[in-house]
């Protein structure tokens, strides 16, 4: 399955993913530098996110 990266809008394979839950969701980024910056500001990227 595709899922896109909230901080980059990078589309890849969700099995290449590192993932972090946000309010009882699970956000999908393409390198572990993507899941810090989202961690930093959840809200502004959560709400950017399509997933």
């Amino acid at each position: 399955m595709k899922v896109t990266d909230p901080v980059c809008g990078l589309e890849f394979d969700e099995d290449l993913s590192v993932t972090h839950e946000y309010k009882s969701k699970e956000y999908h980024f393409c390198c572990d530098g993507c899941k810090k910056i989202f961690i930093k500001k959840p809200k502004k990227w959560s709400k950017k996110s399509k997933q």
